[in-house]
């Protein structure tokens, strides 16, 4: 069954969805795509998804094609080094040799073993590299065919208008899936907060105060709010009669030292 997976950190913004091609593909339409895409036209475009990239998943065929070159690769250069020891001449056969410094009969084996070295790369070349050209091709055919409908998407809408943009990744050898990643677009940044993205705030938040001077006012002086009897004076020591600390004139009278009490308390018990 299909199934939408967590994108990591580094990577938000996209959705994920793996499709696999021997299954229905999911009919309901993920939440962030709901403003963007109905469910008739999510439904009908990733059928035409599967239906064309299907065609370049084919696991038995990829589990076929991956044996047959694991075996040529072990089997055609080591064939290929015993026939070379054959069909190579000895030293002492070779009329005519580039090599101005003679060959021995040791450099012979060299020379079979660099044959069998290049039979092996071509066997890589011959065997991967169609694989790999078979399934960018896929890749390439589905994703024109997702820019076809980008475009479409485009055509009713606002030109300025941002949509999301859909891609597949290359099909994979063995894999009985795609791999489709939705990109979304930024989401606007006016009237957001930070509960939900779009969202409307408070009217409280957006609306100007009734009273614009308002802010003037003591909580408790507000228009329609109950007037208590507490005096406005300033603060002390700052207010309009501007009142001083006064200077420090050293401690009371009635301040002794507590060395002095303890001894005045000593000698009472004394006497």
């Amino acid at each position: 069954m299909a199934s939408y997976y967590n994108t990591p950190p580094v990577q938000r913004g996209a959705i994920y969805l793996r499709l696999p091609v021997d299954e229905p593909p999911p009919e309901m339409v993920p939440y962030e795509l709901r403003r963007y895409i109905s469910t008739e036209a999510w439904q009908a475009r990733l059928r035409a998804v599967l239906r064309k990239g299907s065609r370049y998943c084919k696991p038995a065929f990829d589990t076929i094609w991956a044996i047959i070159t694991f075996i040529l690769t072990l089997a055609a250069p080591i064939a290929i080094y015993f026939v070379m020891l054959d069909v190579l001449p000895h030293p002492q056969e070779v009329v005519f040799d580039f090599w101005p410094y003679g060959w021995t009969d040791e450099s012979r084996y060299w020379k079979a073993r660099l044959i069998a070295l290049g039979v092996f790369f071509g066997v890589v070349l011959l065997s991967v590299v169609p694989m790999l050209l078979w399934k960018l091709s896929g890749k390439s055919s589905v994703n024109k065919m997702l820019q076809k409908f980008e475009a479409e998407d485009r055509a009713v809408r606002d030109p300025d208008t941002q949509i999301p943009t859909y891609r597949i990744r290359m099909p994979g050898i063995g894999h009985s899936a795609l791999n489709l990643k939705i990109t979304m677009p930024p989401a606007p940044m006016t009237n957001t907060t930070s509960f939900q993205p779009g969202s409307q705030p408070a009217p409280f938040v957006v609306n100007p105060p009734t009273d614009p001077s308002a802010a003037a006012y003591p909580y408790y002086t507000q228009p329609g709010q109950a007037q208590l009897n507490v005096p406005l004076d300033g603060v002390p020591l700052y207010n309009n009669f501007d009142e001083k600390i006064p200077d420090y004139s050293g401690p009371t009278i009635h301040y002794v030292p507590i060395d002095t009490k303890g001894s005045a308390t000593f000698e009472e018990g004394r006497v």
